[in-house]
């Protein structure tokens, strides 16, 4: 069973309210306020067009993915199609009941399985692609208001200063 995402709700560890307040922000900023055209990429083929079709569906409500993402998601349908198509191949029988595939067909179905993985972690396909975005985004943020407003490398020659006598 995948680990589930870590979000706000399901976080055991203890947050200081400065963390907790950044993290649902974080988690907030993720969610898009307009709905993006991804527009299936001509260059796919059939397989990879009905994939492209179902994964947008599968990710309507995330509102993960935007207009820019449309070519890496086309590779990553792409990627799935061809991971189907080699698997299919390992499967095949001949009269005699006896699998036709080599160590070649094998590797090259690991292949596109490993390039899939990797595509689906990039465009936040995966739980924990989604919930390190959120962590990202809370963690960019500053934790003290006084941090805002003065400069570290001011504090940094205030408190040398202080120290040296």
């Amino acid at each position: 069973m995948p680990t589930p995402p870590k979000t706000l709700e399901n976080i055991k560890k203890h947050l200081t309210n400065a963390e907790r307040a950044a993290r649902q922000q974080a988690e907030g900023e993720v969610t898009r306020h307009y709905r993006p055209q991804l527009r299936c990429p001509k260059w796919l083929d059939v397989d990879a067009r009905q994939i492209f079709e179902e994964t947008k569906k599968r990710l309507k409500g995330l509102q993960l993915l935007d207009n820019s993402d449309v070519e890496m998601l086309g590779i990553y349908s792409d990627a799935v199609a061809k991971y189907q198509a080699a698997s299919k191949w390992l499967t095949v029988v001949d009269d005699q009941g006896v699998l036709n595939f080599t160590e070649e067909d094998v590797k090259a179905c690991q292949s596109w399985a490993r390039l899939v993985a990797s595509y689906a972690e990039k465009l936040g396909l995966t739980p924990t692609a989604r919930a390190r975005l959120a962590k990202r985004k809370a963690e960019r943020e500053p934790a003290d208001p006084l941090e805002q407003l003065l400069d570290m490398d001011e504090v940094t020659d205030f408190v040398n200063n202080g120290n040296e006598q």
